[in-house]
């Protein structure tokens, strides 16, 4: 129901809140800001705080929304 309603958003098999996303891509931006137009994975895990678990779902998520795009083992900040 929560998905359906688009309160929660799956992500592979896992689940997380729109607002958590939203906040997600505020805090890319402001990374690009910051240190310049990529990130790796390490990066990430240390920007979000997740394991590699779960940052690679995110990374591909942000991918499919254009938010970034995979380079090699890098993704651009869009």
């Amino acid at each position: 129901m929560l998905i359906n309603s688009g309160e929660l958003i799956k992500i592979s098999d896992l689940v997380f809140h729109r607002s958590s996303l939203e906040k997600l891509k505020v805090s890319i931006q402001n990374y690009k800001l910051q240190h310049g137009p990529k990130i790796d994975v390490a990066a990430f895990k240390d920007l979000t705080g997740v394991s590699r678990k779960y940052a690679i779902p995110l990374l591909e998520f942000m991918d499919r929304q254009r938010i970034t795009r995979r380079n090699g083992d890098v993704r651009e900040i869009l």
